[in-house]
């Protein structure tokens, strides 16, 4: 290299640095210069307080406040006895609802108290601030327990209320679905602590306890149909009552007819039905649970399953459900299983068609279903105006439980959708008794099923909590 251009390069380079580091100070200082822009974020909610003497202030939301302090019949004092995580609009996928109106709260002791006999359990879930419970202890009642999901609740339940001894569990009553899925993977106790003050029967035995809750979601009772599916945890207490509030659509998803379309007329529900019988006792305004829900879109009303959501905003339903006395009669506990693979598997679509479905399974079996008097039958007219005097859509009490309940005019086109619950018990236990079944592709995928379930199990498996479970534990396991 020329000394003319080593001399042009340590000329260069000093510049370059300076004006690098120049540069460097000189966005650092610009960037303290600035000023941060107010955000634009969604603006405040409304809130409001409300306070007592000698009392903390409670943030309440101010349409909240508003309606429970101009509204015939509400009391804005109640809402002092609320955390504000509840007064506070939740999702529609809650499961934690509690009664925030005295009248409410008398209606329902009445009608959960009514010829309640002495020495029968009535269980509470959710008594929240102990409006309902209040109600509950004036009649009389002594043999009662209550489950609550908030412990901010258990100081006012245990100082305000003459409860008896032992009487509050803290525990998510509502959740028991979440508490055995975890029982699943770790081989837990967690349902089994929860329930095991409540009293067990056998399944023929009188109805062991009364239960009221009021439910938002499903999940609920797919814990219970499970339970009975597989012959665990709730099951083994026998049969029960349960006084249950819900909403119009999700009372709609166990209550739907055929007519009632797709959404509401599923698998789950054909289960529900042919499990237990229910019973419509009347509405209450959603208004007087409380936390509220947000609402929903600003869509026009086109079906009735966006109809059902809208009418859930103004009343509810409560409703009685009782699992059935004569199950065992008509379904036996060893087909528990196969009856529910049998309906999820085939009422994936509604429009399945019954003998090509079956056929899947035993070739050349629709012949039996077409030459079979039973199914071929004209319908009468006393069946059709006896089924005219049921609502197109719901229930309002469950049919009787029947296994002789044919479909008229079978024919290869016949749908499972044009089933009543009663009709597919009638076809499943038919299904079962042919000679070809225990060695058809049927049995071995439902055998299948089964072994990948316990293999998820034993994988996730980590720290088994004992390794020797009770009696109790190891039937659940077992079914």
């Amino acid at each position: 290299m020329t000394g003319h251009s080593l001399h042009m390069l340590r000329s260069i380079f000093p510049r370059w640095r300076n004006s690098s580091t120049s540069l460097y100070r000189t966005v650092v200082n610009d960037a303290a210069s600035l000023q941060l822009k107010p955000s634009r974020g969604r603006k405040p909610k409304a809130m409001a307080t409300t306070s007592t003497p000698g009392a903390t202030e409670i943030t309440v939301p101010k349409d909240i406040l508003e309606h429970f302090q101009t509204t015939d019949g509400m009391d804005a004092s109640v809402l002092k006895h609320f955390p504000p995580s509840i007064l506070r609009k939740s999702s529609l996928n809650t499961e934690r609802f509690y009664v925030a109106n005295r009248a409410t709260a008398e209606r329902i002791a009445d009608v959960i108290t009514q010829d309640l006999p002495p020495d029968r359990l009535l269980v509470e879930v959710n008594p929240g601030p102990g409006m309902l419970t209040e109600q509950i202890l004036k009649r009389k009642v002594n043999n009662l327990r209550l489950y609550e999901t908030e412990s901010a609740f258990e100081p006012r339940l245990r100082s305000s209320l003459k409860l008896p001894k032992d009487a509050l569990q803290i525990g998510d009553f509502n959740g028991l679905w979440r508490l055995s899925y975890l029982d699943g993977l770790d081989n837990g106790r967690r349902v089994l602590k929860l329930l095991g003050d409540i009293p067990q029967r056998k399944w023929p035995d009188e109805v062991g306890f009364r239960l009221f809750s009021v439910i938002g979601t499903v999940k609920f009772l797919r814990y219970l149909i499970n339970s009975i599916t597989h012959q665990s945890e709730f099951y083994l207490l026998g049969r029960y009552e349960m006084y249950l509030v819900m909403s119009p659509l999700l009372y709609a998803q166990i209550a739907a007819t055929k007519d009632g379309g797709y959404k509401l007329y599923r698998g789950s529900t054909i289960v529900f039905q042919v499990y237990f019988e229910h019973e419509l006792l009347g509405k209450v305004p959603r208004k007087h649970f409380l936390p509220w829900c947000t609402a929903g879109g600003t869509k026009k009303v086109r079906t009735l399953h966006q109809k059902l959501i809208e009418d859930g905003t103004e009343e509810w339903c409560l409703v009685k459900i009782v699992p059935r006395r004569n199950l065992h009669e008509h379904l036996l506990p060893d087909n528990f299983g196969l009856f529910a693979s049998f309906i999820t598997q085939h009422y994936i679509s509604r429009r399945n068609r019954i003998i090509p479905s079956l056929e899947h399974w035993i070739p050349h079996c629709g012949a039996r279903l077409i030459l079979n008097a039973n199914y071929t039958r004209r319908t009468s007219k006393k069946a059709a105006s006896s089924i005219a005097n049921v609502l197109p859509s719901l229930l309002s009490k469950s049919m009787p439980l029947s296994s002789n309940d044919y479909p008229a005019n079978m024919n290869i086109y016949t749908e499972f959708g044009e089933l009543t619950p009663t009709q597919a018990l009638t076809l499943f236990n038919e299904f079962i008794n042919w000679s070809e079944f225990h060695q058809s592709p049927f049995m071995q995928a439902v055998e299948s099923q089964k072994l990948k379930q316990r293999l998820l199990r034993t994988l996730d498996e980590e720290d088994p909590v004992s390794e020797e479970p009770n009696e109790l534990m190891k039937k659940r396991s077992d079914a």
